[in-house]
């Protein structure tokens, strides 16, 4: 079975693989050019307006899972005041907040939120009197908001109104957190941070491409086409916003994933174009060739790329689903212009590709993208002469880089994906420090089929019982403050206008528990169970799975920020398996299609998953550690790793190192057929792509600056996750455990069982292969497998 290996098709068979569909596809291409890059340049002009035009559409949320318990406790806590806010000001007064002025400026500013348009209900601790929104020292106050409508809708109206509560306020200090706030100042930077880092990716890839190609001109036509790559998506996007909620990160992370492809792809193409040339093919000949061969080849790097971004789709998280459309969207229109574009660019410049060399007088032989390089022969040559040792090292080195996972904690989005010094995040700081019970550590637990006064009993017994639990600081029902089992006696009220020692006046007293909004029927009671730890805290999570399990008097529901944290994070989980499993499966399949190798397929998923874990142990260290903040900027440290973005990164980073992986073995598999020589194979492959996946890997990272120099800390570790997963995998991974896995292996990395695969009919025009006593051809599948970087029967041995 080990013998059983392809013969390579004759010269005539390879020029005539020019003539499958990329290569009919780029004959019309190049004879229709003037049409394609005119509707490129109109792309061009109405992708801006059409973007502009669905500023307001972006969704901006999606953090927490559909469909859980939570979700349906948010509602039903939402008839009953409990929900949690969505907006919060935290106001400020050098007075007591009892002081009769400041007590009437408070709540007037009430009246002014629960007025204004899209607010559904406000409270504040001025109409409530409650005493979870008071400050300790007395001199600052809540005013707990409820929005209406979904969260592209409470965001805009966050933006409006917490402007026109500042300037009502007359003296008083307005600060402003919660969700609806969070996003929208999230939305405000990201907007921001799309038109800085791509003014910064955009030379840095010009310089990687220059140095690559050693020619302006050729450097131009990638950049060229990432830039009608990202326009076309980013359009494509926002007419998406009509039918379907698309989050307004997408514009970032497609922006600079769809710069990175396109200009990947390219890159492979318009090398191949090139050695085509150099062999003195005819330009518009060696167009349908590079179409047929590494054209092909970028087709089957979208498709990997979308297959493994499509196991998003498993996640219940309106963020993920609508980031893997969105990418899904990005890789196709990449592919599609890497097609189309490209070969109507490369017809018009056609031989005057290599003009514009600023390098030419310092050159010394060939050494740009495409040829050999000495550099990588003597790294594979080492490698595959010492394999146990080079490929021992390596996979030493990736379990080191993915060490610091082992203590990765997951949190999911809060406040801390904006920078510290930004209003969502410093209040909420505030909110922990200035109050003895943050809203945050506020756990709802209501009985909707429960009556207060019948009821009261049962409520004062479970009221005791909850106060009893571990982490629990105490309990506000309807019946009374209870602490460690029993109720508190409330301190004797104050009379009306008492003359404080600092000379401001105490208003009206007020009862001492939250008022609750008219409930249905007259039912329902609402237990503030007031934990001690934070709300992504492992005491708080086990305080909601203990407040779900403890038996209630009456059907009850635990709502709250703590709870749909939890649920999501045990969504997430719960979705992890099956999402993993399409990736890895479908990949597997995938791979065998294209090599007819049993072996091939698994190295290359288990050499991605290193990937994964190395790119992963980084982001741990990076983002939940606090190490390298003078490299990738500010972003707060809190201990913990956002789960969302890490998810979405490894999705790419998989996809894009079995991309990797399949232009890497259509070289060596090509020399191996060639001559039946594994260690020459190998060494020939490192040699003739090391320098291709360097400069690619590049261009991949001068991209990701785009989301490094992000102020939001979920595109930020997008960026510096997908960086660092292509630099180790096109340099560790490549570079050196692929060709000693592969010496070590030999022959075995090209055996398949005897499968009745289909295979291609002959055509009449088909010329009949030589009878040589080898095994009959290969489907057309594997014919024309991909090789990006050159290839032939003409090629120098190395």
């Amino acid at each position: 079975m080990l013998d059983t290996i392809p013969v390579p098709p004759p010269e005539h068979e390879t020029r005539a693989a020019a003539g499958g569909p990329l290569g009919r596809l780029a004959g019309r291409c190049v004879r229709h050019r003037r049409l394609l890059l005119a509707g490129a340049l109109i792309v061009l002009v109405l992708a801006g307006t059409v973007f502009a035009g669905a500023r307001d559409r972006w969704s901006n949320g999606g953090f927490t899972a559909t469909g859980t318990r939570a979700a349906e406790a948010e509602r039903v806590a939402a008839g009953y005041g409990a929900k949690a806010a969505d907006l919060v000001f935290y106001v400020r007064s050098d007075k007591s907040v009892d002081d009769v002025e400041v007590a009437e400026t408070g709540r007037r500013l009430t009246a002014l939120v629960a007025g204004r348009p899209g607010v559904h209900r406000a409270q504040s601790y001025w109409t409530t009197g409650s005493p979870l929104l008071r400050s300790r020292d007395g001199k600052g106050a809540l005013i707990p908001v409820d929005l209406a409508g979904d969260e592209r809708k409470t965001a805009a109206t966050a933006r409006a109104l917490v402007p026109a509560v500042r300037k009502a306020a007359a003296g008083l200090r307005v600060d402003a957190t919660g969700p609806s706030w969070l996003v929208a100042q999230a939305t405000d930077e990201s907007e921001r941070d799309l038109e800085r880092g791509e003014l910064l990716a955009a030379p840095l890839t010009m310089i990687i491409l220059l140095l690559a190609f050693g020619s302006l001109t050729a450097a131009a036509i990638p950049l060229a086409v990432g830039a009608v790559s990202v326009a076309g998506a980013l359009a494509l996007l926002a007419t998406l916003t009509y039918t379907m909620p698309i989050t307004v990160f997408a514009t970032n992370i497609c922006a600079a994933l769809g710069f990175a492809l396109s200009v990947d792809y390219a890159l492979f193409i318009v090398t191949r174009y090139r050695e085509e040339l150099s062999r003195g093919v005819e330009s518009h000949q060696a167009i349908a060739n590079s179409m047929a061969t590494a054209g092909r080849a970028v087709l089957f790097s979208a498709a990997t790329v979308a297959l493994c971004l499509s196991a998003l789709f498993v996640f219940p998280l309106e963020l993920l689903r609508s980031l893997a459309w969105a990418s899904i969207l990005v890789v196709s229109i990449s592919a599609l212009t890497s097609l189309l574009v490209l070969p109507a660019l490369l017809a018009v410049l056609g031989p005057r590709l290599d003009r514009l060399d600023p390098f030419r007088r310092f050159r010394r032989g060939t050494v740009r993208v495409g040829g050999g390089s000495p550099l990588w022969r003597r790294i594979a040559t080492l490698a595959t002469a010492r394999a146990v040792l080079c490929g021992g090292t390596a996979v030493a080195l990736l379990l080191v880089l993915a060490l610091p996972f082992l203590h990765a904690r997951f949190t999911t989005v809060d406040e801390k994906i904006l920078p510290t010094h930004s209003e969502p995040h410093h209040t909420a700081k505030l909110l922990r420090t200035d109050f003895a019970d943050p809203p945050e550590r506020v756990i709802p637990v209501i009985l909707p089929r429960a009556n207060p006064a019948t009821d009261a009993p049962a409520i004062d017994a479970y009221a005791r019982r909850l106060s009893a639990l571990p982490h629990v600081a105490h309990v506000i029902a309807d019946t009374g403050d209870y602490r460690a089992g029993a109720p508190v006696e409330p301190a004797p009220a104050p009379p009306a206008d008492e003359l404080l020692p600092d000379g401001t006046t105490r208003v009206v007293a007020r009862p001492v528990g939250p008022a609750a909004p008219a409930r249905p029927g007259g039912a329902g009671s609402v237990l503030h169970v007031v934990g001690t730890a934070d709300g992504q805290a492992p005491e708080t999570v086990a305080l909601v799975h203990r407040l779900r399990t403890l038996p209630a008097p009456r059907p009850h529901v635990v709502a709250g920020t703590a709870a749909m944290l939890t649920d999501t994070k045990h969504a997430l989980g719960e979705a992890l398996p099956y999402g993993a499993g399409i990736m890895l499966v479908g990949t597997l399949v995938m791979l065998f299609l294209f090599t007819r190798s049993v072996l091939v397929p698994v190295k290359a998923v288990v050499m991605g998953l290193l990937s994964m874990t190395a790119s992963l142990g980084a982001l741990v260290y990076v983002f939940q550690d606090g190490h390298l903040r003078w490299l990738v900027g500010d972003f707060a440290i809190d201990g913990s790793l956002e789960t969302t973005m890490p998810l979405l990164t490894l999705a790419v980073a998989f996809g894009i190192s079995v991309d990797y992986e399949v232009f890497l073995l259509a070289r060596i598999k090509e020399e191996f057929v060639r001559t039946g020589d594994n260690t020459r194979s190998i060494v020939f492959g490192i040699e003739h792509t090391g320098r291709l996946f360097t400069a690619a890997a590049l261009i991949v990272a001068a991209s990701m600056v785009a989301l490094t120099m992000s102020h939001v800390t979920m595109l930020k570790t997008v960026g510096v996750g997908l960086a660092v997963a292509v630099v180790v995998d096109a340099t560790i991974v490549r570079g050196v455990l692929v060709p000693a896995l592969m010496q070590l292996t030999g022959r075995a990395n090209w055996w398949a069982p005897s499968l009745s695969l289909p295979r291609r009919r002959p055509r009449a025009a088909d010329p009949k292969p030589a009878d040589d006593g080898g095994p009959e051809e290969l489907p057309e599948l594997v014919g024309q497998t991909a090789d990006p970087t050159g290839g032939g029967a003409d090629r120098p041995s190395s």
